[in-house]
């Protein structure tokens, strides 16, 4: 089984991170993990998957959000440790 890949944009609207992430999801067939809300509107959607799809999802998101004038921040992480998926995801140790 191959290892999954994180990916992560911020945008600066609520709106505008559900849309990509909802494209995402449909276009590239990544898995969404989590989407948090932070202060102002202020969004993080994180995707995972297979790292070919994760990065072409996130460069597609990315340059959805670049055209609005709503991407913050995007990065993929090839290889995370599986803590960090249980983190974002809010699962917790028994």
């Amino acid at each position: 089984m191959l290892k999954q890949s994180l990916g992560i944009i911020e945008t600066n609207s609520l709106s505008s991170a559900v849309e990509i992430a909802h494209l995402m999801v449909d276009k590239f067939g990544v898995t969404l993990s989590n989407v948090r809300q932070l202060l102002n509107g202020y969004t993080t959607v994180f995707i995972k998957g297979e790292l070919g799809a994760v990065q072409d999802a996130i460069d597609f998101g990315a340059g959805h959000c670049t055209e609005k004038n709503s991407l913050v921040a995007k990065s993929v992480i090839a290889m995370p440790h599986e803590d960090l998926f249980n983190f974002i995801e809010g699962e917790k140790d028994e």
